[in-house]
């Protein structure tokens, strides 16, 4: 998934341009009005306002909807020219990670991150020059019903500290969507689902503080790996609210988001323009 350059708009313009209504709008930075981007959606897309404030709240985030390549494009520049960084992008370089394989023996080496099979077998040793994100996250992993419960409409792509709590007492675990490159692959790895044994004499009862120090391992073997806001927040000891998300779902979109920042900035970057930091949060 390569983006070749960035456009004036603010889009992410590749060759061999997908069918029409096929393009998508990500806003990357956190607006401080929605408003804003639902009176974009209903002035650029022609959308519904009660449709266009329902994906105003996505952002930050990839909005919902398909677009042309036109109406996306003004999309994101009118996001862009309220000083918020945005981009439009055909739906086919968007990562899916929906089957991101699942890890549970990994070893932290001298020589990279080896991914180790049922058996303990080798399947992939990763240089540590090719991890290229952690974005870790606490979610439930185990829904116990209250009666009556309510079912709870999540539409942030990203951690939201003024979420209304639903009808559910979830017991929760942290993950980790883990992306390399060469070739690309994203891993998903649960605390309580790893097996630590090369930590050693280091290993201790507690799967959390073994995952911990897991982590802190990849940190400093891969010091070039981007941290999402909540990885950073977890290697800090913050308070768990700073890295807690309501569901898996919005784990996995947090890491998409980043993925797509990412390339982004490096694209901008590539194209020998000033950049701007920015930060999803």
């Amino acid at each position: 998934m390569t983006v070749n350059e960035v456009s004036k708009s603010g889009s992410l313009a590749l060759p061999g341009d997908p069918p029409e209504g096929n393009y998508r709008v990500v806003i990357f930075g956190d607006p401080e009005d929605v408003t804003v981007i639902k009176e974009i959606l209903t002035e650029s897309a022609g959308l519904h306002p009660d449709d266009a404030a329902t994906a105003a709240r996505m952002a930050p985030g990839i909005l919902p909807g398909r677009f042309s390549r036109e109406v996306a494009e003004a999309i994101a520049a009118q996001v862009d020219c309220r000083g918020i960084k945005a981009a439009s992008l055909p739906e086919n370089e968007i990562p899916k990670l929906d089957h991101a394989e699942i890890v549970h023996h990994a070893r932290c080496q001298k020589d990279g991150l080896a991914v180790l099979g049922l058996r303990s077998e080798l399947e992939r040793l990763v240089p540590w020059s090719d991890v290229s994100l952690l974005s870790l996250g606490c979610v439930p992993i185990e829904t116990i019903p209250r009666l009556p419960a309510e079912a709870a409409v999540v539409v942030h792509a990203a951690p939201n500290p003024h979420r209304a709590s639903g009808g559910a007492a979830p017991h929760t675990g942290i993950e980790l969507w883990l992306a390399c490159v060469r070739p690309f692959a994203v891993y998903r790895i649960r605390h309580d689902q790893m097996n630590y044994e090369y930590l050693d004499e280091r290993k201790t009862d507690s799967a959390t503080r073994n995952f911990t120090l897991f982590v802190e391992d990849l940190s400093q073997y891969a010091p070039q790996a981007y941290l999402t806001p909540a990885s950073r927040a977890f290697l800090r000891h913050d308070h768990q609210r700073h890295f807690e998300f309501p569901s898996v779902r919005e784990l996995r979109d947090e890491t998409t988001l980043h993925l797509l920042l990412m390339r982004f900035v490096s694209a901008t970057t590539a194209s020998g323009k000033s950049t701007v930091a920015v930060q999803a949060s």
